[in-house]
């Protein structure tokens, strides 16, 4: 189902794929996404007749905004797939078959006659983060999501980094034990092993197994025996030993992972999102102790560690940011969305004594 609130202006359109479902919606100058709906992803005939799809839903909220709506300024596209953002082309698309090199960018351009950038969800969600979430007024920042996979986004000075051959953020990939068990990338011991939905599901199992968790035992049973995050979250909310073992130790591998990302990166921001961050309350003590542990003090000091702020729909607002950012690098608009966005991190940086945005390095860290 659509929903719209009434804004007059030209709209940006966020893109963000899912595994069975594409959200989508548009995006006014300030962040506020005025109108949404969803369409699935499975199902279609060829890529070609999902970008119909796609093309045609972004037509119907612009019907459904006038006359609000003045036009479509860009289209912004977050995909869980290899992607080369330069020319818009998806050279493949998770649990989707026949997405093989498709310029996803070229077709729905065609489609709707204005900008159209693609680019890794992760990034996307950082963008939107970053912009108008829990990453908003700081010029580094670092977003993490943890869900099936775990990835990652970065933002440093000012800049979504993407790397030479833009896998940059594959936070998931950090080695945390080299004779780990083998990960789905071919490597051995990633976080993504140990903290993914599947990683924690088999620490519960084992913690099971062993009889460290009648709580959850019984939790599961109820559940006809599928385990699954949010029943290890209510096991633990019920006193299960067990269950808050599992929480403890994702903290402490994550904490690693944020604890090295910190020393090398030096961020303002650590953001965690995804699924798995609504169990923020387990497993945030056991990562905050951990960070303390192991990440340099002053660094340690300076980073503040928060939960992603936008929810579902991060990857509209962030598509809408990424086609902004498209629009400024081709030198397009100064003012307006981009403004807004580079105006309120500029706005944050002089209250806290930082300085302008063309000095980013003068900050030298908050105590």
């Amino acid at each position: 189902m659509m929903t719209a609130t009434r804004r007059a202006t030209e709209y940006t359109a966020g893109v963000d794929f899912g595994g069975t479902a594409i959200k989508l919606g548009l995006v006014a100058d300030d962040g506020e996404v005025v109108a949404d709906t969803t369409i699935p992803t499975l199902g279609h005939s060829s890529p070609d007749a999902l970008v119909e799809l796609l093309a045609q839903t972004i037509r119907d909220l612009l019907r459904v905004t006038r006359p609000a709506a003045t036009g479509l300024r860009g289209v912004g596209i977050g995909v869980p797939g290899l992607v080369d953002v330069s020319r818009g082309i998806v050279h493949e698309l998770v649990n989707v078959s026949r997405w093989k090199d498709v310029p996803l960018g070229r077709l729905l351009r065609e489609r709707l006659r204005c900008p159209c950038v693609v680019d890794n969800d992760v990034n996307v969600i950082a963008l939107g983060e970053w912009s108008f979430g829990a990453g908003q007024g700081t010029w580094d920042s670092v977003y993490l999501t943890l869900g099936t996979g775990v990835g990652g986004g970065l933002v440093l000075n000012g800049m979504l980094l993407r790397g030479v051959s833009g896998s940059a953020g594959e936070i998931g990939h950090t080695i945390i034990q080299p004779d780990g068990p083998k990960c789905a990338c071919g490597a051995r011991g990633c976080l993504e092993v140990f903290i993914g939905t599947a990683g924690i599901l088999r620490m519960a199992e084992d913690a099971v197994r062993r009889g460290k968790s009648s709580k959850l035992a019984k939790i599961a049973q109820e559940a006809d025996g599928q385990l699954t995050p949010e029943l290890i979250s209510r096991a633990a909310a019920l006193g299960d030993v067990g269950a808050k073992d599992v929480w403890e130790r994702v903290g402490r591998y994550l904490g690693l992972t944020v604890a090295s990302t910190i020393n090398l990166l030096n961020p303002e921001r650590v953001v965690i999102g995804g699924g798995i961050a609504r169990a923020w309350r387990w497993f945030m003590p056991s990562l905050r102790r951990t960070v303390q542990e192991q990440a340099f003090k002053i660094p340690a000091k300076a980073v503040d560690i928060v939960p992603a702020a936008l929810g579902t729909r991060a990857g509209i607002v962030g598509g809408a940011v990424l086609a902004w950012e498209q629009d400024r690098r081709v030198g397009g608009r100064g003012s307006g969305a981009d403004g807004r966005v580079r105006g309120a991190l500029d706005t944050s940086r002089a209250a806290r004594g930082g300085g302008m945005a063309s000095s980013p390095r003068a900050e030298g860290g908050r105590t």
